[in-house]
């Protein structure tokens, strides 16, 4: 934990002390806050020399702290020199109107005189940016064209978030009551008051993908049981000054997923007692709901042919969140004329921007709502061949497919849903083993294992004995990974039992 060295004279005392307790609380910082005290007869200078063992000094300027003379030589050998030296970094802050040398504004200086909150949020996103790690962000919240007002909302949300470690629950019942925006506003406004950020989008998601998703925004490998990874995601998340997102969140998910200790957590719902549930801080959006569902259906009745099947491939992919390139595909449209329609569909409100890393994006709620027709069916079945093409494990050999995960595992579950026929069904088995080799391959085993379950089942209520042979194999190997011997034991008996005279699957 990084050591900060205040320099302050006995009557800036209570201030040093809010400051102290203000980035303790958001920086994660040591405050050395009785070392950092003048003395009666220390001079400010000598103070700050002697704090120079520190990782950060803070010399507070007031009339009491300042020195009767700056001699030049003296204050920038300390300030600057020294400093440089023992590799502390050094800020200067006014409190109040004294003398000092304009030579100080010139570093990493903070007036604390006209608005003290502001400054204390300055000082802390300084700080924290001197410990970043110099490494690609896992999730760059977008800046919402349309985001207007709301300025109380973050205001509050960053009292409660930024300056601390706390959790928020933004409720409303109603769909485009702009609940995502105003998340994803903070977020884009507040990425210098945290280590890291990271985005799940839960909706209808099971908490095994879930994890897996944040699992790979922290760059962890976690290939041990679904109760062990979230024990393991909640101790990593709990130790680092971060924000997590848990957009469009029910219960069951958010009460294990959420952590504690150092990471704030913003949710989003339409449940309004998840707060309660949660013991979290309860975020009503009150007020009218800013967007019209009219104006969705209007626009969406405006679109030319080829828009209107680029929208209908949009709203077949992940809802939470994807790749233009899946929907390109999705729709055959070309690269140029896929942008030009996301162009369009920017400004009218009908996409929205989610991470500016690939970049990816939503379809809002209301524009869902809007574009669903009786050819959605035709689009979901278009999306799943498409996400069966991109994940062939002939040609996407060596390929970084994670982006389009999320694709591949919305593709699945349509297909498993839709396998009556024989024609889905193949398709569904294509898409469930690319599904389970490339998460193998990925450590992503929680993952891999709850897609076989489904599978199982699938194959269970079509008599598939080949399918159900070839997912006992699987599961019995995660199983033992686990060392969960006894289970697998039990497996591999009902597989020898009933299933042992199929053929086994190619998964790679």
């Amino acid at each position: 934990m990084p050591k900060v060295f205040p320099c302050y004279s006995t009557s800036d005392r209570e201030l040093a002390q809010e400051l102290a307790a203000f980035l303790e609380r958001g920086a994660g910082v040591e405050v050395l806050l009785e070392e950092g005290e003048m003395r009666p007869g220390e001079d400010l200078i000598t103070k700050v020399q002697e704090g120079l063992s520190a990782d950060v000094v803070l010399v507070l300027l007031s009339p009491e702290s300042v020195p009767g003379r700056w001699v030049l030589e003296r204050w920038k050998s300390v300030f600057w020199d020294q400093a440089a030296e023992a590799a502390t970094a050094l800020a200067t802050l006014l409190c109040r109107d004294s003398k000092f040398p304009e030579l100080l504004r010139r570093r990493n200086f903070f007036d604390l005189r006209q608005n003290r909150l502001a400054a204390f949020r300055a000082i802390k996103r300084w700080l924290m940016g001197l410990s970043r790690p110099p490494r690609q962000a896992p999730f760059v919240p977008a800046r919402q064209p349309w985001f207007a007002g709301r300025d109380a909302e973050l205001e509050s949300l960053c009292a409660m978030l930024a300056d601390a470690p706390g959790m928020a629950v933004v409720a409303h019942t109603a769909a485009g009551a702009g609940k995502t925006a105003l998340a994803l506003e903070f977020a884009h406004r507040h990425q210098d008051d945290f280590d890291a950020m990271f985005w799940l989008t839960c909706g209808g998601r099971s908490v095994a993908s879930l994890a897996g998703d944040l699992a790979a925004q922290l760059g962890a490998r976690l290939d041990r049981d679904l109760e062990s990874n979230l024990n393991e995601l909640r101790r990593l998340c709990a130790r680092h000054r971060c924000l997590l997102v848990l957009d469009d969140a029910v219960a069951s998910t958010a009460a294990v997923l959420a952590p504690r200790g150092r990471t704030s957590v913003l949710i989003t719902t339409r449940c309004n007692d998840l707060a309660a549930t949660l013991s979290a801080v309860s975020f009503p959006l009150d007020g009218p709901v800013p967007q019209d569902a009219a104006q969705f259906g209007d626009a969406v009745g405006k679109l030319d042919p080829a828009q209107q099947s680029m929208l209908a491939a949009l709203c077949a992919c992940a809802p939470c969140g994807f790749h233009v390139e899946m929907a390109a595909r999705t729709a055959g449209a070309d690269s140029r004329e896929a942008r030009d329609i996301v162009a369009s569909f920017l400004a009218k409100g009908l996409l929205a921007p989610l991470d500016e890393n690939g970049p990816r994006f939503l379809v809002p709620a209301l524009a869902r709502d809007a574009a669903a027709s009786p050819d959605d069916a035709k689009w979901r079945l278009q999306h799943a061949l498409t996400a069966a093409e991109v994940f062939d494990a002939q040609t996407s050999a060596g390929a970084d497919l994670t982006a389009h995960w999320p694709d591949l595992q919305h593709a699945l579950v349509w297909a498993l849903d839709a396998s009556r026929d024989s024609a889905n069904w193949e398709l569904a088995c294509k898409l469930a083993r690319r599904a389970v080799g490339w998460a193998r391959v990925h450590d992503r085993l929680a993952e891999a294992f709850e897609i076989l379950q489904d599978w199982s089942r699938a194959a269970e209520q079509r008599g598939d004995r080949r399918v159900l042979e070839d997912c006992a194999w699987e599961q019995i190997w995660i199983l033992e990974h686990w060392d969960r011997s006894g289970e697998a034991r039990i497996l591999d008996e009902i597989r020898r039992k009933q299933y042992s005279d199929q053929l086994a699957f190619d998964f790679c």
